[in-house]
């Protein structure tokens, strides 16, 4: 029990010497300089991704309104909104890029959102699982929600 004693007390004595290093390296001028630089670096990322974010908002605005046209188009027409929204999917990708994502990423990352969505084979009045205490058991399919379609049995072993 000693040696658990003396490692926690040499741990607070690690911690507290940690501590005054990491108070003395902050309070010099250098490091306050260094702090206030990066600080304005970092806001000025923030401001730029967040004109990234704002683009990309407004082409995706712009897209989507010219998909809703998309159906009742024809013929000239419909060629013209399809260009349109070509033009719009490739200032998707320059934007992206811009914000340093590589284009091949970005050209993912976009089919992968405007890719439609699957409903979900299992609805929420069809639960998968139900509680048993402390644990989740399985529920199959078309059976009654207290039980978990196995044969009748308590606590895991069967009847005798």
């Amino acid at each position: 029990m000693s040696s658990n004693n003396d490692m926690q007390i040499l741990v607070g004595r690690t911690e507290q010497l940690i501590a005054a290093i990491t108070n003395a390296i902050l309070s010099s001028a250098e490091v306050a300089a260094e702090r206030i630089e990066l600080a304005a670096n970092v806001a000025r990322i923030q401001q730029r991704m967040s004109a990234f974010g704002s683009v990309l908002e407004t082409v995706g605005a712009q897209k989507e309104m010219l998909a809703k046209q998309l159906p009742n188009a024809t013929g000239p027409s419909k060629t013209l909104l399809l260009k349109q929204i070509a033009m719009l999917a490739s200032q998707e990708v320059a934007i992206l890029s811009k914000a340093g994502v590589a284009e091949p990423t970005a050209v993912a990352a976009l089919a992968e959102v405007e890719a439609p969505r699957e409903p979900s084979p299992q609805s929420a009045s069809s639960p998968t699982h139900r509680r048993d205490g402390r644990r989740f058991l399985r529920v199959a399919p078309g059976t009654k929600r207290d039980r978990n379609g196995t044969a009748d049995t308590k606590e895991g072993h069967d009847e005798e």
